[in-house]
């Protein structure tokens, strides 16, 4: 009798042990295609984000956002201009849900002077899609 109960609870124990084990495989591997997934969805945004930094760093972009800053002073990026220089703010680039590119350029070294360009490729040419101007330099140019 005492043998057989102490078979039962050793059977019994090895029944819980299988299946800790059992449950602990399950989720190590959900935890592993997670982390993967993860992975994934973190290297897609990583390249989408280069892409977008490689588009505003092009030529194109540099005379789309030049052509704007002559359309706001006619004399900018001379020494006669209110604009005299610019800065484009890599940081603020995002990318915009209608599929532009958004991101800051700064007049003048100053952060108080800003530009937020809106760039779109929707024909193929990488186009100037708009453009908002801070209260500061909307003032300074008299708009």
């Amino acid at each position: 009798m005492k043998n057989d109960k102490k078979e039962n609870e050793h059977a019994l124990s090895e029944v819980k042990k299988i299946k800790t084990r059992t449950l602990y495989s399950i989720l190590g591997i959900f935890l592993l295609i997670a982390i993967g997934i993860g992975g994934k969805v973190y290297m897609d945004n990583k390249r989408f984000n280069d892409e977008m930094i490689n588009v505003v760093k092009s030529g194109q972009a540099k005379k789309e956002i030049e052509i704007g800053l002559k359309n706001l002073d006619s004399k900018a990026l001379t020494s006669e201009g209110i604009i005299k220089s610019y800065k484009i703010d890599y940081e603020s680039i995002e990318h915009n849900p209608m599929g532009s590119i958004m991101f800051d350029v700064i007049i003048n070294n100053d952060k108080e002077l800003l530009v937020s360009y809106y760039l779109n490729k929707r024909t193929g040419i990488l186009k100037n899609g708009g453009l908002d101007l801070s209260e500061q330099l909307s003032d300074m140019l008299g708009n």
